[in-house]
């Protein structure tokens, strides 16, 4: 009895204590919290000041339209015989395709259509829907320079979304004299065609006046061949054999007229751009890769013959008015295009039997015809208005376009291929 009332003091007595304790313990942990917060605060007030100096820098943003110059000194050590060899040398032009031409040109990877094409500040209609022009027409032998503006402006159209590709051509304070340069090309498969091109530049008529004429044949023959699996690293299924040669002539002239009138500046110009050409593409498929009568699936024959002329005649008058300058431009440019294009196609071994034995002849014909005229007048006045520049004016342009386009396809069953013309039976 004594012994469980001895237990029971010590246990009393040993709660006791740990409750005692319990609240300190709570107390000191307070105490320190406080005193490392104190200590802290006291730390931050003793901390020096930071003052950040600087200036806004907006990277993308500039005052005026950057403006590239390519002048004669840049394409010269190339020898470029035409603009579109001229453009492939400037950082990042592109073009649609480079068959026989440089086609459209491309400015920050968008297509033709949205790069607006100038010559002498003027705008000219192309071919395609999108109007786009095609500058590997135009020979070097004219050209003085070429400017890119790469951002858009409010005195530019909406096709200049791009930017937009100025070609000024030369005038007649550009040379004083003339020459005349001939040459000719030689390509792989043997062919040679001529260059001719004649300049001159010089005083006349109370002003400055420039003339220039070019001539030269294109040729660009191309072999091409083909392999076709059924998957990768599969079986061969079929190979194709093509011959694709595209030749043309292109015939250039170009007129510049420059003089004081009055208190101002009189400028009349004029181009024409003419391009005869024909593309001939031969293809022979065979199947399972053996050239040979027996194995011989098509032969395919795609010929097109293009006609396309450009000009353009206009003139502006630049004069001073109101403390700065005032221009009134007139200007009224065509595009006439003719094309022909016929595609005839022998099928083979559509059943047992091989060549010279056709199966079936698949004949297609297009005719295209467009017509394009641009009427645009312009009048802009510029003055300086403290440390800026003002512009504003009017800008008119009236296009019409008509297009035709023709087509034909004739079906027939052969007996032999060197009998076609006699052995012809419509099917439906």
């Amino acid at each position: 009895m004594k012994k469980n009332k001895l237990s029971w003091a010590l246990s009393l007595a040993l709660a006791s204590s740990v409750a005692t304790l319990a609240p300190l313990q709570c107390v000191s942990a307070q105490a320190i919290a406080e005193n490392s917060a104190a200590d802290k605060k006291d730390d931050a007030r003793k901390l020096q000041p930071v003052v950040v100096t600087g200036e806004i820098t907006y990277r993308d943003r500039t005052e005026a339209p950057s403006t590239l110059v390519y002048d004669l000194a840049y394409f010269q050590r190339f020898e470029p015989l035409t603009v579109g060899d001229m453009l492939k040398r400037v950082p990042s032009v592109a073009f649609l395709s480079d068959v026989l031409e440089y086609d459209g040109v491309r400015l920050r990877g968008l297509d033709p259509g949205y790069t607006q094409i100038l010559i002498n500040g003027k705008r000219v209609p192309g071919a395609g829907f999108d109007r786009s022009f095609f500058v590997d027409r135009i020979p070097a032998e004219l050209v003085e320079r070429i400017e890119i503006v790469r951002s858009s402006s409010a005195d530019r159209s909406g096709d200049a979304v791009a930017g937009s590709l100025n070609i000024v051509l030369r005038d007649g304070y550009t040379l004083d004299g003339g020459y005349v340069r001939a040459g000719a090309l030689h390509y792989n498969d043997d062919e040679i065609e001529p260059s001719l091109s004649a300049v001159w530049g010089g005083e006349a008529m109370g002003g400055r006046l420039l003339l220039g004429a070019n001539a030269q044949g294109r040729r660009n023959p191309k072999d091409k061949f083909s392999q076709r699996f059924d998957e990768p690293g599969g079986t061969l299924e079929n190979t194709e054999v093509q011959t694709d040669v595209r030749s043309g002539e292109d015939y250039s002239f170009n007129a510049d007229y420059s003089r004081e009138l009055g208190a101002g500046y009189l400028s009349l110009n004029a181009f024409f751009v003419r391009t005869d050409r024909l593309q001939d593409e031969d293809s022979l498929e065979y199947r399972s890769g053996i050239e040979n009568d027996a194995n011989l699936l098509t032969i395919n024959d795609n010929d097109i013959d293009i006609r396309t002329d450009n000009w353009f005649f206009g003139g502006e008058y630049e004069f001073p008015m109101a403390d700065g300058n005032t221009r009134v431009r007139l200007g009224y440019a065509g595009f006439d295009d003719d094309q022909f294009e016929f595609e005839d196609e022998y099928e083979f071994l559509r059943d047992s039997n091989p060549f010279p034995e056709d199966d079936r002849f698949t004949g297609d014909q297009v005719f295209t015809d467009i017509r394009d005229r641009e009427l645009s007048a312009e009048l802009r006045h510029e003055r300086d208005v403290g440390d800026n520049e003002i512009k504003f004016g009017v800008d008119f342009t009236r296009k019409q376009r008509e297009t035709s386009i023709t087509a034909h396809r004739h079906h027939a069953r052969l007996c032999r291929v060197s009998m076609v013309r006699s052995c012809r039976s419509p099917v439906a």
